[in-house]
């Protein structure tokens, strides 16, 4: 296991851009602006001089030291995540290529110009031109790019290569026990990211609970101080957002990226192609609604509740849609493993499509006989299987299927490459599930706590204005005679309204944003439950003006 000091050097070391320019164009630049700002402070404002001004003119240099020497780790972090983002498919890839019996300098180089794998490629490109530009081998090649590679997965991967290599070992079997090895790793590291996800739900509802004291102890501080208290109902929507930000941030740097959409171009399914079509005039009748029904003289509340319900129709549209998709994930390993048998069998992909098209796949079906209606028109076999594939939506199909078809085009056996990409895709559907099972229960909490969260801040609101009645009843001398700050309480309750339903929509707009990370969701699916949660919300708080405001006799 390697210590820290050794994570921190492996990430300078992998830094990719030469020292002196970075010295030179960067850190010289940025620390001669932070003293020439401070020196400016200095003689321009004297008083900076003095404590505890004089902290800013410290802070200054000290941020440009410190951002100097965090920038190669911050950037080395990110090329380290984005390597072992995408290892597993990688090793996928490789191994399918690899049964094509291609010579392994050929593997590196189709696999060097996958761009989807952002950093990983870079590196798998270095590789390449080491051993086709500088006559390296092999061995020499995989070890100089894993003593430079900020991942120690990857390097350790390329180490072994190297040895095995040398050693003569078969590269087809090297991958294979590769490929489970790395698949295992990756399966270790999500299952404790989703089990990790159960210790932040408990800590944000603490969390939220702590916070939602915090404001009914600001709605009542009139009683015990005097003066003004508007800016602390102001700080506690405040603290609310940072607290709620912190959380929705920690909770998507721990998950893994595992999106169930594709972000292809040259494919779209139905639903997506529809619904960039309908954003359009949801976001206008948003505005529209909004402006009209502002100038009616009506509740806030109810502004907001109509104006945002037009968000519902597109979040409705993907929720259906990610129902197909996710009936077509659950298909695809069966539907894969037929054609690779049926092609192997009959030689031909059009025949297996004729014979497949009859079975039921689920929601699959549909996109299987389109595909054969295309393969039968013999324009283009490659493009066939990639609008196969953009249309279903899904990542793991897209991502797949294009291993599969690179495999058939480099000549590799269709059953063998079939079942490669079924152990890996099966693999990838069990954690997915065991993902949307910790989606639905955080979404079945989040929704709880808006009705917690309206409930105890309204029934908060309906004590303020009992306790601001009960202060007009004062004689105004009586705070002359008898010094009690209650007499004098100034309620603001029109602020405390606009900061409570504030923090309504805050919570619900957070809320749906951590719905859609945790679930992998489409980046429209926020409408959803951004609309519901408001509206349950905004119900919960009109229920409880009512009922809490007889009980109080308002």
């Amino acid at each position: 296991m390697p210590t820290v000091r050794e994570k921190i050097l492996r990430l300078y070391h992998s830094f990719d851009m030469p020292w002196r320019k970075y010295i030179l164009f960067f850190v010289i630049p940025l620390n001669v602006i932070m003293l020439a700002i401070s020196f400016y402070l200095l003689i321009t404002f004297p008083m900076m001089g003095i404590f505890p001004y004089v902290i800013v003119l410290y802070a200054l240099p000290s941020f440009g030291v410190l951002t100097s020497l965090l920038f190669p780790l911050i950037r080395g972090e990110r090329r380290k995540n984005e390597i072992e983002k995408y290892m597993h498919l990688f090793i996928t890839r490789m191994s399918v290529l690899a049964s094509t019996q291609l010579p392994r300098k050929e593997i590196f180089r189709i696999l060097s110009e996958v761009k989807e794998y952002g950093a990983l490629s870079e590196e798998i490109e270095k590789i390449y031109n080491l051993v086709e530009y500088w006559n390296l081998s092999l061995p020499d090649a995989a070890r100089v790019v894993a003593k430079r590679c900020p991942s120690i997965m990857l390097a350790d991967f390329l180490d072994r290569l190297a040895h095995s290599a040398e050693a003569g070992e078969d590269f087809e079997v090297f991958l294979e026990k590769e490929r489970s090895v790395v698949i295992e790793t990756y399966a270790v590291k999500y299952e404790a990211a989703i089990s990790q996800l159960d210790v932040y739900k408990e800590a944000f509802v603490a969390m939220l609970i702590s916070m939602l004291f915090f404001a009914v102890f600001v709605a009542i501080l009139p009683m015990f101080v005097s003066g003004d208290v508007r800016i602390f109902l102001y700080l506690t929507l405040l603290a609310f957002i940072t607290v709620e930000s912190v959380m929705l941030y920690a909770i998507k740097v721990r998950l893994p990226e595992d999106e169930i959409w594709h972000n292809r171009k040259d494919a779209r399914s139905q639903a997506e192609l529809k619904l960039l079509k309908t954003l359009p005039f949801t976001y206008l009748a948003v505005l529209v609604l909004f402006l009209i029904l502002l100038v009616m003289s009506i509740p806030l509340n109810a502004v907001i509740a109509i104006s945002i319900t037009p968000l519902f129709y597109p979040g409705y549209l993907i929720h259906t849609a990610e129902s197909d998709l996710i009936n077509c994930d659950e298909n695809y390993d069966a539907f894969i493993r037929a054609v690779g048998s049926y092609v192997e069998a009959k030689g031909s992909d059009v025949t297996a499509m004729e014979r497949l098209r009859k079975h039921d796949f689920g929601k699959l079906t549909r996109h299987i006989d389109v595909l054969y209606k295309r393969l039968l028109t013999r324009i283009d076999k490659k493009k066939a299987w990639q609008f196969f594939a953009g249309e279903t939506g899904s990542n793991l199909i897209s991502k797949f299927t294009d291993m599969f078809v690179t495999g058939i085009e480099m000549g590799g056996n269709p059953r063998k490459i079939s079942k490669i990409i079924s152990e890996s895709y099966i693999k990838m559907i069990g954690l997915r599930k065991k993902r949307y099972q910790s989606a639905t229960n955080l979404t079945g909490i989040l929704y709880g706590l808006m009705v917690g969260m309206a409930f105890t801040l309204y029934t908060t609101y309906n004590l303020m204005k009992m306790m601001a009645d009960m202060v007009k009843y004062y004689p105004v001398n009586l705070q002359q005679y008898i010094k009690i700050p209650l007499l004098a309480a100034q309620f603001p309750l029109d602020t405390a309204n606009v900061v409570f339903l504030s923090l309504l929509v805050v919570h619900a707009f957070i809320s749906a944003m951590m719905i859609k990370i945790v679930s992998g969701s489409h980046r429209h699916s926020i409408y959803l439950h951004f609309s519901m949660l408001v509206w349950i919300g905004l119900v919960v708080s009109y229920l409880t003006n009512s009922v809490v405001g007889q009980v109080l006799h308002f």
